[in-house]
């Protein structure tokens, strides 16, 4: 997750220790980096300052700099390992896709069409650091958050139980509908003027819904 001028990540501080079904661990140059969706066998749904420098203003980073893990529920163990041979970020939003060089072979995520109300239960995913100092065991967190606002392009969450923090930026923001997931936000930054630290436990996510669209349109054309 970024803060609101770009310069800082996140991860998910508390929370529980969920499944790995439909998550991604992105890493750069062979570190942690960020956290995704797996939306399609071959497509990644993560933020665009996950793919581009300078707080996702920047270049594009060479796709061989970048590797996609599926199927694990650490971000530097387990499961398959997987390249990346296109990304497409989306102008005036923190929203990419990244395209791999082979299927996933995973269960994909589902997209919402509209957003959870206002007071709503929602929930993140996300590889980052579970602690204020920046400490991480790599290991996927859950953590549950409130909707404060989706009025905006984007939807503002607070934490109930777990906040993301330096890491997951790109993680998927769920809703339940009938006890199944679907995904309505990506990680993105911290509200203008909250501690770099994560402790005021609101975030910003990209929206899926308002970017259905685009992230339809780039999969069909590439």
């Amino acid at each position: 997750m970024s803060s609101a001028d770009g310069t800082a990540e996140t991860r998910i501080i508390g929370g529980t220790k969920p499944e790995s079904r439909g998550m991604a661990a992105i890493s750069l140059d062979g570190n942690p980096h960020c956290s995704g969706s797996i939306i399609d066998n071959y497509w990644i749904l993560t933020a665009k300052h996950c793919v581009r420098a300078d707080g996702g203003d920047g270049d594009k980073y060479a796709y061989s700099r970048l590797k996609v893990r599926v199927k694990s529920v650490y971000s530097d163990s387990g499961g398959g390992v997987v390249g990346v041979s296109l990304t497409k970020s989306r102008d005036r939003h923190d929203l990419a896709l990244i395209k791999l060089n082979r299927s996933a072979n995973a269960e994909p995520v589902r997209m919402a069409t509209k957003h959870s109300a206002v007071g709503a239960t929602t929930y993140v995913f996300g590889y980052g650091t579970n602690s204020t100092s920046g400490a991480s065991d790599h290991r996927l967190r859950r953590g549950t958050e409130r909707v404060l606002d989706n009025s905006f392009p984007g939807i503002l969450t607070t934490a109930i139980d777990g906040k993301p923090c330096h890491g997951d930026s790109g993680g998927p923001l769920f809703k339940l509908v009938d006890g199944k997931r679907y995904q309505i936000g990506v990680v993105s930054r911290l509200p203008q003027g909250d501690p770099l630290d994560c402790s005021a436990g609101r975030t910003v996510y990209s929206s899926v819904p308002n970017s259905l669209d685009w992230i339809n349109g780039v999969m069909r054309d590439f």
